[in-house]
């Protein structure tokens, strides 16, 4: 019975080092509490920090509560029922005869805790004596209804009524980031205690992050690495991670054994398992990364309901984590590094690894295949996220495979070159099926290294020309994409002649398509049409009706550049249709924004507008984003050529982060001349010349002439920018010198035959932006007759120049400029539909309370002015209200008019040609 003359509480002893971090954690068990839950389990793998964060809850909890018993039970010694009844009474106080059956000892302490009122007792290292204690505990949780129960376990009880809570790693910084998130703080202040004298770490920080994300904010691991930081220094802890079971090993002393190192903190756990659930355990160690119970149930070579229970099983002891789901929205687990480690030597010792290997290495070239060939078909999002989910293992497949390639092998002479072969067309085969996932997300060319020597490796040992034909196409798309289109063109070539004469139609006709978009780009008209209509002849005896429909979009921007606007706009719709027929979003994204380029030619930006607005909901749904990119840079020119400079600016700086994080390299310094641009055009000139410095040493690299041109013109912006700024400041030399500057950067693009203008929809876009612009200030003859025409605005109509009048200054003016405002936006928006006087009141006066005979009046009183300005022949009324002339040219200008008042285009989406603007094909 219970000692009724006990202390009402026992003191619990203080720990060795600080706490830190785990605040949220501690906060949301002891809530947990306070809502009256009885039994917690505080479960997660080795070294996670179980018992210390117990321990601080108990610590806290004792002394917000003195009245109440706060009780630690050790049961790490304890190996049966007897053994943990014992720690128990001995923790309470409660005196219980030896010998008694187990039976009997469990009721007696029930009924020594029933008599103690409100207590917590913590139960500490309960899974190696679960099944056992389990019950008692259960019977305790009854009988007592005033105690709280804490138990840390690796592994949940799974009792009616437990709470289990998940104890996962420290807070970790961020990817790239040397912020001081819980795991860096706590392995400074380890490895200050271990290091008189120590650096406090502020000039190491960004090495510290690094170790402790490496370490995957596991408590023990960073404690035990802190203590031979002093040896080995933080950078050489890094470079001997690979061996991290070795290398955090015998550092801590006065630790207990199963906690001394992360070996044997790992391999307590590993004891506990059962024969069946070390194999299944052992076996997920050739996992890289997340798997899917499918991939598990390969890999164990077991039916799926037996390899749910293993995986179940060894989830629920802490040797698995949940991992996010991947793109494809399948269920995902993860090994934490130690515990692979350890599991892959476990392997080798059954002797299993190669089988396992096979085994994953088969589940994951079917699936990746089967999902490749899905999105050749079908250009579906759903197949290409599933290749996107096993990206991780398709690549430890080639790697894996390159390594087998390249080992040789005792045997018969035929063996010898078999197995390596087989090796060799395996990583082909991998790197192909990964293609989809690379080409239209990226990085570009992250197999490009693999693919060059899984080639040269298949093409030694005389490999299946099939699967070398296939491979070629996939370097030659991604040395496309990287812009080294000479090497490009080799590839391609080959894969062709390799698939005709293998007979391969389909193959063939794909690779036809892709010399099209290479010779597109490279401008190399007449044989881009012929690969394009050879192509689609191949596609419609095929039946391939996706692949019909990009060489018809790919025709349709043929003509595009070619300036055939009206057949342009038939190939866009039929490949639009066909798109959306099959159901294919990339590319009904793709020629959606070559079609809103050919309106915004054509003058009408609303339905511009629309276009690349529907492009890029769609292309953000299927995650392309590359192309994402390339529409948005589309979006961002309309944005600056009709004066939305905030808007612009947002969209190009977008594009340029998107296509950095891709490695498009081409296209994110085209997408860095039009930042560039729209900088300048905001009068930020350094920021300017910071995006147009690096775009132009990058297209000087590429070598090709427009792009670099490109880079020229839009340096025109900065001139600009530098005249107007010269002559608001009165320095008129100046200011012309600035203009004269950018009138032959202008004259340089157009001049020769095929001039750079005439060859790069890029250059097309930025020379109207800036000829116009340059017309407001008073330069260029040819632009400013065609401005003569049109209502010019500067941002926020601050100025305006109707057609055929001088400059008129708005600035205080303001109802008259609101409301022509609205009247620009109405017209780009539904031209020809009137603005009704109570949508012009808000617009001129937002806000305002205003009698509506009063505000009929004002607007009225606006409109005259606007008149005066020389607007009356454009400004229009009708029963639905105010509107402009629908055939009024409304074009926006990025400079202001000092002293005096004052092209062709095209930017678009294809997947080969025209770079971070452009179309696609």
């Amino acid at each position: 019975m219970a000692d009724a003359a006990r202390p009402r509480r026992r003191h619990l002893a203080a720990p060795a080092s600080r706490f830190l971090g785990r605040e949220r954690e501690l906060a949301a068990i002891a809530e947990l509490f306070r809502r009256g839950e009885r039994l917690v389990t505080v479960w997660g793998p080795a070294g996670m920090g179980k018992t210390r964060l117990a321990l601080e809850l108990a610590s806290r909890w004792d002394e917000a509560r003195p009245a109440e018993a706060v009780w630690l039970c050790e049961l790490t010694a304890c190996r049966d029922l007897r053994a943990v009844c014992g720690a128990v009474a001995r923790a309470i106080g409660a005196q219980v005869a030896a010998g008694r059956r187990e039976a009997t000892l469990v009721e007696r302490i029930g009924r020594a805790l029933a008599t103690v009122g409100p207590a917590l007792v913590v139960l500490d290292n309960l899974e190696h004596v679960l099944e056992q204690a389990a019950p008692a505990l259960d019977a305790w949780v009854r009988a007592a209804p005033e105690v709280r129960f804490l138990a840390t376990s690796r592994e949940r009880t799974r009792l009616p009524g437990e709470i289990s809570y998940e104890l996962g790693p420290l807070e970790l910084p961020a990817e790239g980031s040397a912020e001081r998130s819980a795991a860096v703080a706590l392995f400074l202040d380890r490895a200050a205690a271990h290091r008189v004298g120590a650096p406090a770490g502020d000039e190491r920080l960004a090495d510290v992050a690094a170790l402790v994300r490496r370490l995957e904010g596991i408590p023990l691991a960073i404690e035990l690495a802190a203590a031979r930081e002093g040896v080995l220094g933080v950078r050489g802890l890094l470079a001997r991670l690979g061996s991290r079971l070795d290398l955090l090993a015998g550092a801590a002393r006065g630790r207990e054994a199963r906690q001394a190192t992360m070996r044997s903190a790992i391999e307590w756990s590993w004891d506990l398992l059962d024969d069946r659930e070390r194999r299944a355990l052992a076996c997920c160690s050739v996992f890289r990364g997340p798997f899917t119970l499918a991939a598990a149930a390969a890999v164990l070579a077991e039916p799926d309901a037996a390899a749910i229970h293993r995986i179940e099983a060894l989830r629920d002891k802490s040797l698995l984590r949940a991992a996010p789901p991947g793109s494809d929205g399948a269920t995902r687990f993860a090994l934490y590094e130690g515990v692979r480690e350890l599991a892959a030597e476990k392997l080798a010792e059954r002797g299993e690894r190669e089988a396992a290997a096979e085994r994953h290495a088969g589940f994951y070239l079917a699936a990746g295949e089967a999902a490749a060939a899905d999105f050749e078909r079908r250009g579906a999002l759903d197949a290409l996220n599933r290749i996107a989910g096993d990206l991780e293992e398709l690549l430890a497949v080639a790697e894996g495979a390159l390594a087998a390639a390249a080992t040789p092998r005792a045997g018969a002479e035929e063996a010898v070159a078999a197995a390596p072969r087989a090796a060799a067309e395996r990583a082909l085969r991998a790197l192909s099926a990964i293609e989809p996932v690379l080409s239209t997300r990226g990085p570009f060319g992250a197999q490009l290294e693999l693919l060059d020597r899984a080639l040269a490796a298949a093409e030694a040992l005389a490999a299946d020309p099939r699967v070398v034909a296939r491979a070629l196409a996939a370097r030659g798309r991604a040395r496309r994409l990287r812009g080294q289109a000479e090497a490009a063109l080799e590839d391609l070539e080959r894969a062709r002649a390799q698939a005709a004469a293998l007979g391969e139609a389909a193959l063939l006709s794909g690779i036809l398509a892709d010399l099209g978009v290479l010779h597109h780009g490279r401008r190399e008209m007449e044989r881009a049409r012929d690969h394009y209509e050879q192509a689609l002849a191949l596609h419609r005896a095929l039946g391939d009706r996706r692949a019909e429909g990009r060489a018809l979009g790919n025709l349709g921007a043929l003509h595009h550049d070619e300036r055939r606007e009206a057949e342009a706009a038939a190939y866009y719709e039929r490949a639009i249709a066909i798109a959306a027929e099959i159901g294919d979003g990339r590319q009904e994204g793709i020629f959606s924004t070559n079609a809103g380029l050919l309106e915004q030619e054509r003058g009408a930006p609303a339905l511009a507008r629309r276009r690349y607005e529907r492009a890029a909901a769609i292309l953000g749904e299927v995650g392309d984003l590359r192309l994402l990119a390339i529409t948005l840079g589309n979006l961002g020119a309309l944005h600056h050529e009709e004066g939305r400079l905030a808007d612009a600016r947002a969209c190009h700086g977008r594009a340029v982060a998107l296509l950095r994080e891709v490695g498009d390299r081409r296209s994110e310094a085209i997408a860095l001349c039009r930042l560039g641009a729209a900088l300048a055009s905001v009068g930020e000139v350094d920021e300017a010349r910071r995006a147009l410095d690096p775009a132009e040493r990058l297209l000087a690299q590429l070598g090709d002439e427009p792009d670099v041109e490109l880079a020229r013109v839009a340096s025109g912006f900065v001139d600009l920018a530098l005249a107007q700024a010269a002559r608001r400041a009165g320095r008129g030399d100046e200011a012309a010198a600035h203009e004269g500057a950018a009138r032959r950067r202008i004259a340089r693009a157009r001049e020769g035959s095929p001039s750079s203008a005439s060859r790069s929809d890029d250059v097309r876009l930025l020379l109207r932006i800036l000829e116009r612009s340059l017309a407001a200030l008073g330069g260029v003859t040819e632009a400013r007759a065609g401005a003569e025409r049109e209502l010019l605005l500067t941002e926020g109509a601050r100025f305006v120049r109707p057609p055929g009048s001088g400059w008129h200054d708005l600035r205080e003016r303001h109802a008259a400029r609101r409301l022509l405002l609205a009247l620009a936006e109405q017209q780009r928006c539904a031209p020809g539909r009137g603005l009704s006087l109570a949508a012009l009141k808000e617009a001129g006066w937002p806000g305002e309370r205003i009698l509506p005979e009063a505000a009929a009046n004002r607007i009225y009183v606006a409109m005259n002015q606007l008149r005066k300005l020389g607007m009356k022949p454009w400004l229009r009324r009708d029963a639905e209200g105010y509107s402009l002339d629908p055939a009024l040219p409304v074009h926006y200008v990025a400079v202001e008019p000092g002293a005096r008042g004052g092209g062709d285009s095209r930017g678009g989406t294809g997947e080969g040609g025209g770079g971070g603007g452009g179309k696609r094909r």
